[in-house]
Parts: C-alpha cells; sequence; structure tokens
C-alpha cells in the first residue's frame, strides 16, 4: 500500500518527498529521482530496491490522518498474523447451558479486553512510529484508534455467533454441537454435552416421560 500511495502522489507531494530525499542522500541522487520518476511510474524501468526503501521511507509526510490510520490497520493486521494465537474450551451443558453461556461470555472478553487484542512487539512499534512521522505520542494515539476499532469487531462478531448458539440450545432436541468462533488473536472451541441419566431414571422416563 506504501509503494502504490507513493507512486500515486501529486507533484507537490514528490516535491516534497525529493527534497527530503536529496537532504539525506545528496544532489546528485535527488536529481536522478527526479528524471527516473515517471519511467518508474509507468515500469519502463525498475526501481532498485534500495532507492525504493529510501524513498518510501519519506511517504509519511505526506499522508493524511486517514490514510495513516489505514495503514497502520494493515500492519497491525501483519503483526497480528505473526503472533501465537491462543485457543479456549468452552463444553456446554445441555441440561445447564447457561452456565456454560456465562463461561462462554467471560472467555469471549479476554480476547478483546487488555493487551490481548493487539500486542506491541518492537518492529510493529516502531513501524507505527515510522508511519506517525517519528512522532510516538500520534504513533500511540494511532495503535489505539486500531485497538478500540478491532475490539468493537471482534465484540460483534462474537456475540452474533452466540446469539445463533443460545438459538440451538433453546431446541427441545439438540444434536450434538460442535462449532468455533475466530478472532484476529485466537479461537474459541464450543462443544455441548448431555449428561446421561442413571439407569433407574432413564426407564421410568420411558414409562412416565421426563
Amino acid at each position: 500500500m506504501i509503494i502504490e500511495r507513493f507512486y500515486k502522489s501529486s507533484p507537490e507531494e514528490v516535491s516534497q518527498i525529493l527534497r527530503l530525499y536529496g537532504a539525506d542522500y545528496g544532489d546528485s541522487a535527488k536529481r536522478y529521482a527526479q528524471k527516473s520518476m515517471d519511467k518508474w511510474r509507468s515500469g519502463t524501468i525498475k526501481i532498485s530496491g534500495q532507492t525504493q526503501d529510501r524513498l518510501v521511507k519519506l511517504v509519511p509526510v505526506c499522508l493524511n490522518s486517514s490514510e495513516r490510520y489505514l495503514i497502520a490497520k494493515e500492519i497491525c493486521l501483519f503483526y497480528t498474523n505473526q503472533r501465537h494465537k491462543k485457543t479456549e474450551f468452552i463444553s456446554i451443558n445441555t441440561d445447564e447451558p447457561l452456565v456454560g453461556l456465562d463461561k462462554l461470555h467471560t472467555v469471549i472478553k479476554s480476547f478483546y479486553e487488555g493487551d490481548n487484542v493487539v500486542e506491541l512487539p518492537e518492529k510493529l512499534t516502531a513501524a507505527i512510529t515510522w508511519l506517525a512521522d517519528d512522532d510516538v505520542t500520534a504513533a500511540r494515539a494511532l495503535l489505539a484508534r486500531v485497538e478500540q476499532e478491532e475490539a468493537k469487531l471482534i465484540e460483534a462478531r462474537a456475540y452474533q455467533d452466540i446469539e445463533a448458539i443460545e438459538n440451538i440450545l433453546t431446541m427441545e432436541e439438540i444434536e450434538h454441537l460442535s462449532q468455533q468462533i475466530e478472532f484476529p488473536n485466537g479461537y474459541i472451541k464450543i462443544s455441548t454435552y448431555t449428561p446421561k441419566k442413571p439407569f433407574l431414571k432413564r426407564v421410568l422416563a420411558s414409562i412416565f416421560g421426563d
């Protein structure tokens, strides 16, 4: 997304990026980039990896708040997919479903409260700080915004699944239920069981009903 944004920069933004590029790497590097920009855009010539990295690092100076936020989400998603995901198991007794559902609600909260939403590995923090143009305070605010949105999405998605499970548990005849709720940071695996009644109770139930 960053490299695409670089090639879509306006003439004013390109001028700003190249001015900073020249200050960092010299006038000859700046002149070469000015001369080559249109050819890089069109694909006539291929930009070197080193030059691309150097130019891309300067892109944040041109980004508005919405663009920074969208890119921050992508960065956070990348690191979320790289980290270890926890798995929780919930087994619900169909004779007493409320006990299991209460436990399920508690476990769901653990996936979107506190540090479980977005962990902060050093590379992630560095990437967001770079995106915020090395403004640490702005970087923290950007991360907090991403965390809040992710938490809301996780919560909304989870409770849609819970509603479906609750509807199933209200049915008179419940087949064995096996369901998984997936979050960016892990999974909850849900199953149901119905305790077997003692032999005498089963006999009486077959004669007289429950």
